[in-house]
């Protein structure tokens, strides 16, 4: 995964945010499918980076090891989402650090 680059705007250092943006329904099983908002952030001056939004994905928490705390167990199905999340994820870093080096916003 790519580093985050300091903020463009006060040098800060960003995080990865992640939201729950949109419940579209559920799977065959039962389980339900969110849209999330995946957002880079900067932790001093809450400069925010283009929101990125998945499609809908099944596992409520599919940031699993990198992206943040789990609160569930490391299953398969866990890990085979967080696959799906990590695009989304890397997408968001880029776009934070195409401004970060312009130094201003996409």
């Amino acid at each position: 995964m790519t580093d985050l680059k300091p903020c463009p705007f006060c040098g800060g250092k960003a995080k990865i945010s992640f939201k729950d943006y949109r419940f579209i329904g559920y799977n065959g099983i039962g389980d339900k499918k969110v849209m999330y908002r995946v957002q880079i952030i900067c932790n001093k001056c809450r400069s925010r980076g283009k929101p990125i939004i998945t499609p809908g994905l099944v596992n409520p928490n599919p940031y699993v090891s990198k992206w943040g705390n789990c609160f569930f167990e490391k299953s398969e199905r866990c890990k085979k989402e967080t696959e799906m999340f990590e695009p989304y994820v890397q997408e968001a870093i880029e776009s934070w650090n195409r401004r970060a080096d312009n130094g201003k916003a996409d």
